[in-house]
């Protein structure tokens, strides 16, 4: 009998949502725009914060530990540190973690064959690992294994990867017969011993890992060796929770570790360690801005549901007189109001199809916002059963918020229209104090909505005119040539050298440079500890600074001033006298208003000349833009070398249409190098813009939408 009424109900329904079809069309397009927006920004949430790290079991269980300098500063720990904390655990001084792993990402290149030539070598991204990395995850490959216990003993002893579900797709086509392949790393040969389960990318949210070997292979694939000394802080370490242990216990614990390590390691005297929920990476300080765009499509789904309602109350005024009718003939008011939620339940459900759609074409949106980079950044943000129970929930919330107030009204008021006598075929107009009430309130919401997007854009204008401390960024094309990658094991100051000689020369290039560093990119940041002639630490006193190895020509191709001495020289290299310029921020931190040209400084165990100062800039992108500048050290690429370079080249027209000059100069100078991830050194620099950038690209088009429903 229920089921009977409710059909009748909806075929009753539809035809009056077919009597008035541009009035439906425009309440579901309303509800799909508001639904689609909250469950777009709520996908994004949970690839962000909810799942940063798919397939991991029981990810709150997990901590990282920390390197922590007296000024609150984190760091990485280095190989000794980690394997000695990890020894605490074994020996059960810190019961607090059941085991401690390690990892750190690493740029790639694979080749299927031995003899096959380097320039068809397929870039990857990958992780040197510690052997227990996916028995602490809790992930288990899908094909053959992980690694077992002690593959990361020795130095080279275990040439093994693991390959992640996508590259097994991708370049093996699924096939099980990849166990016991063999493939070239940087020139190195491994065996595949193990296919990674889909969706397992690793524990950076949003970066997608192709393989991952043991952290001793390091030196077999390029790198260098004295990455395993103390003062090399290059490992996340991360462990999981004994049961029923809290993270405050686990500091506590890893505090006494610490305390333990500065005692008997002279690198870590006055460094301490702390443990603190798992680092997913940047990603989770979007957490808030996610938060505020997540309240702010709910505004604006009332906003809609306000709009709703009130069409549906001039409906409603235009129904009087037949619901009155309906009332005369022996209908119970009760019935009618089902009858009007039925028709809204049906408009809910149109605006939840509608807000899918939505879903599906701005769900991806999120990556477009993301500067260039060469990370292995995921592009697809997925869609699962929660999501699609937020658009339902959505669109359930929001049939009571616009339908039920109406339905009541409509029923009552013909209630009285029939008992009166006094229905009038037109009904009666407008909606009494309803209909004010629903105005005032859409136009304070929208409000509220566009005052929030132009503090964005108020904020987003104001970083931009922060002196980043180049100029011109849109004008200089940058190409990333990494030397390991390409089997080049010595020679790379040479190469360096005569790669820029050769792009400097190319038509329409005012000048080009090379360093190993991007200012406020994501990736290849470099820091050495250094002491100061005559400058004594404060205790718990960092005195590890950021470094820059870079050719000549680099401070006028970026054009940053020298404010003191001069810049690098062509003279600067391997056999002179070993120099050194630094910022502003060095200068005034260790010798105030004195004259720093011809000071002392030892960086890695080498005594430096300073010869220049060079004005402050912006370097690291987790650090407030508009934050003073922090002491930066800059080294001649010539007495210091490094495995990757990134040639910086201004131009004097269109940047970018330099690109394939480039790599065409760069093939040329040596057949196995490649010039890789071209991009405009404004783009590749704004990753500090990336927060209020999608702020206020979504807050405006929410309240730009809002407004107009209004």
């Amino acid at each position: 009998m229920l089921l009977r009424d409710f059909w009748h109900d909806v075929r009753f329904a539809l035809r009056m949502m077919r009597k008035s079809v541009l009035a439906s069309a425009t309440i579901i397009l309303c509800l799909g725009f508001a639904i689609g927006a909250t469950g777009t920004v709520f996908a994004w949430m949970e690839a962000v914060i909810f799942e940063p790290a798919p397939g991991v079991r029981d990810l709150g269980r997990l901590a990282s530990l920390k390197t922590t300098a007296v000024d609150g500063s984190e760091m990485s720990l280095s190989y000794p540190d980690y394997r000695e904390a990890r020894d605490s655990i074994a020996r059960g001084d810190a019961r607090m973690f059941l085991d401690l792993g390690a990892f750190s990402i690493r740029r790639l290149n694979m080749r299927v064959g031995a003899a096959a030539d380097m320039r068809l070598a397929e870039p990857l991204w990958g992780a040197l690992t510690s052997a227990n990395y996916f028995d602490l995850l809790g992930v288990r490959p899908i094909a053959g294994r992980g690694f077992l216990a002690g593959e990361d003993a020795a130095a080279g002893g275990a040439p093994v990867a693991v390959i992640s579900h996508t590259l097994w797709q991708r370049r093996f086509a699924g096939d099980r017969a990849v166990l016991g392949r063999r493939v070239w790393l940087n020139g190195r040969e491994m065996t595949i011993v193990g296919v990674a389960p889909p969706g397992f990318y690793g524990t950076i949210a949003r970066l997608a890992m192709d393989l991952w070997i043991p952290v001793t292979m390091h030196g077999e694939i390029g790198g260098d060796s004295g990455i395993f000394e103390e003062d090399a802080r290059w490992l996340q370490v991360f462990g999981r929770l004994t049961p029923g242990v809290s993270l405050e216990s686990a500091r506590d614990a890893a505090q006494m570790v610490g305390a333990r390590l500065a005692a008997s390691h002279p690198a870590d005297k006055n460094l301490g360690l702390t443990a603190r929920s798992l680092d997913v990476g940047p990603v989770d300080r979007m957490a808030p801005l996610l938060t505020v765009m997540l309240g702010i499509t709910v505004l604006v789904v009332l906003i809609v549901c306000s709009n709703v309602a009130n069409l549906l109350l001039q409906q409603s005024a235009a129904r009087e007189h037949e619901t009155a009718v309906r009332l005369a003939m022996g209908a119970r008011p009760a019935r009618i109001v089902r009858q009007l939620m039925t028709e809204s339940l049906l408009l809910a459900a149109g605006g939840v199809v509608a807000g899918g759609a939505v879903l599906l074409s701005a769900r991806n949106a999120l990556v477009t916002l993301v500067p260039d980079t060469p990370l292995p950044v995921v592009t697809d943000t997925p869609v699962d059963v929660r999501i699609v129970l937020v658009l339902a929930g959505a669109g359930l919330a929001a049939l009571f918020v616009f339908g039920l107030a109406p339905a009541l009204r409509s029923a009552r008021v013909a209630v009285r229209a029939s008992l009166s006598g006094g229905a009038t075929r037109g009904g009666s107009r407008g909606g009494g104090p309803w209909r004010g009430a629903l105005v005032s309130a859409q136009f304070a919401l929208s409000l509220a909505v566009l005052v929030t997007a132009g503090l964005f854009l108020h904020r987003l204008d104001e970083l931009r005119r922060v002196d980043r401390g180049f100029r011109d960024p849109e004008h200089v094309v940058l190409s990333t040539v990494n030397f390991t990658m390409s089997g080049v094991e010595e020679g790379e100051r040479d190469l360096t050298e005569r790669l820029v000689d050769q792009v400097a020369r190319l038509p329409g290039v005012r000048s080009a440079a090379a360093a190993s560093f991007v200012p406020l990119g994501f990736v290849g940041y470099s820091s050495m500890d250094a002491s100061v002639d005559g400058y004594v630490p404060r205790p718990g006193e960092s005195m590890s600074f950021l470094v820059n190895r870079v050719s000549g020509a680099y401070f006028a191709t970026m054009e940053i001033p020298i404010v003191r001495g001069r810049a690098i020289e062509a003279a600067d290299r391997e056999g002179a006298r070993p120099v050194a310029i630094v910022n502003e921020a060095f200068v005034r931190r260790f010798w105030g208003q004195g004259d720093p040209l011809g000071r002392g400084i030892r960086v890695d165990g080498r005594n430096l000349t300073v010869v220049g100062v060079a004005a402050d800039g912006k370097y690291e992108f987790l650090a407030p833009l508009d934050a003073p500048s922090p002491p930066f050290v800059y080294l001649p690429f010539a007495q210091w070398g490094h495995w990757e370079v990134v040639l910086h080249v201004r131009a004097a027209g269109d940047p970018l249409a330099l690109v394939p000059s480039i790599q065409r100069t760069v093939t040329s100078v040596d057949a196995r190098l490649s010039a890789m991830n071209p991009a405009t050194l404004d783009s590749y620099s704004s990753v500090p813009y990336l927060p209020v950038r999608l702020g206020s690209r979504v807050l405006s088009v929410l309240g730009a939408g809002a407004l107009m429903l209004a």
